[in-house]
């Protein structure tokens, strides 16, 4: 095989290839939702601008084919509080930054053939600037790969390899159908999943309503308010909200848009954000009443619903996606597989590799 080849496009390269990008990502096993050229390209629209960011796309080539795409970005931080740092991200996560929302499963796109490749073609290129002193590969499930692509020669004290912010996504196999799926189910959850579906009938008519392209801003409000009255706080505001509203927007027409509202009684009492990519439905974000009612979970309830409509149009994998429950890990209980996330944060230099030795020992 030849040796890949490096480009960096421009940004009017990279706001011309969305067909490549989606023919790469098709060949690929990168996650179709946050490494999409859509997700990508709004949240740099949405956050790009801001803190003095600048994109770094890394277009890999073997011949005239494109093979690889590493979606990067620079800007200055501060880093424990005394050290400026240079830091390389992927587009899609803001480490350490509480504004832009999170992106998961974030890696380079390549085919399934050369991905090793890819990831250590990228590393070479990054590693052969002396600008930077901070790379972060954010929420990936190929931690272990990445840490091989940089680890640091064994007497080098100006490089660190770290891993961090260690979590856990879920995801529900719908493979085989509802039904099998549900068998698959501890008896306690599928009753709350299932069988309390007639007791929150005896409460009022129940109905479950897939939005349409002109209640998306209503149920984006009503996410909000149920989602205050369990949180303490709105799911999405300021540009978070003009980012998923515009997303909403434009998959609805491309029917990858499942946002739904669960009703008693003509009372919107749950709310469901979830998008459909392939065979892949994702859970965003939900929100529900915690005071409608002691006797039944709404929030199960509602993701059942949504579930028994995913598997219906033939999803595969219902991805709860990372973070707890605020009561339990019901993420857990409704799933069949797992996947380990975290962040590998890279350091080198004089200053940030011993600050950061210090720190993790100390712990």
């Amino acid at each position: 095989m030849s040796a890949l080849r490096v480009r960096r496009w421009t940004n009017e390269e990279w706001l011309a290839n969305q067909a490549s990008w989606a023919a790469l990502q098709a060949r690929s096993s990168a996650d179709r939702l946050f490494l999409s050229w859509e997700w990508l390209t709004l949240w740099w629209r949405c956050y790009g601008s801001t803190l003095g960011r600048t994109p770094d796309i890394l277009a890999f080539y073997r011949g005239a084919d494109l093979v690889g795409l590493a979606p990067l970005y620079h800007r200055r931080v501060l880093r424990g509080g005394l050290l400026l740092a240079h830091s390389v991200q992927v587009i899609g996560l803001s480490w350490r930054d509480p504004e832009p929302l999170i992106s998961e499963y974030l890696d380079v796109i390549a085919a399934r053939e050369d991905l090793d490749e890819v990831r250590r073609a990228c590393a070479q290129v990054l590693l052969e600037q002396p600008s930077w002193s901070e790379l972060v590969i954010g929420f990936t499930a190929a931690a272990d790969r990445w840490r091989d692509a940089f680890a640091p020669p064994v007497s080098s004290t100006q490089r660190y390899v770290r891993n961090t912010d260690c979590c856990v996504s879920y995801q529900a196999d719908l493979s085989e159908g509802f039904g099998p799926y549900l068998r698959t189910l501890g008896q306690s959850t599928r009753r709350s999943v299932w069988n309390l579906r007639r007791r929150l009938a005896s409460l009022g008519e129940v109905r479950v309503e897939q939005l349409r392209d002109n209640e998306i801003e209503e149920g984006f409000a009503d996410l909000n308010r149920l989602h205050a009255l369990r949180w303490r706080r709105p799911a999405f505001t300021g540009k978070r909200l003009s980012f998923h509203t515009s997303l909403a927007r434009l998959l609805v027409a491309r029917g990858e848009l499942a946002f739904s509202r669960l009703s008693i009684g003509g009372e919107v009492v749950s709310v469901l954000y979830d998008i459909r990519r392939e065979q892949r439905q994702y859970n965003l974000k939900m929100g529900f009443d915690p005071a409608f009612s002691v006797r039944v979970s709404l929030g199960l309830i509602h993701l059942g619903y949504a579930m028994e409509a995913a598997a219906a149009e033939q999803i595969s994998v219902y991805d709860f996606l990372a973070g707890p429950g605020r009561t339990s890990d019901y993420k857990r209980h409704l799933s069949q597989v797992r996947r380990d996330l975290s962040c590998v944060q890279i350091l080198r230099g004089r200053f940030l590799p011993s600050l950061y030795r210090w720190r993790d020992r100390a712990r």
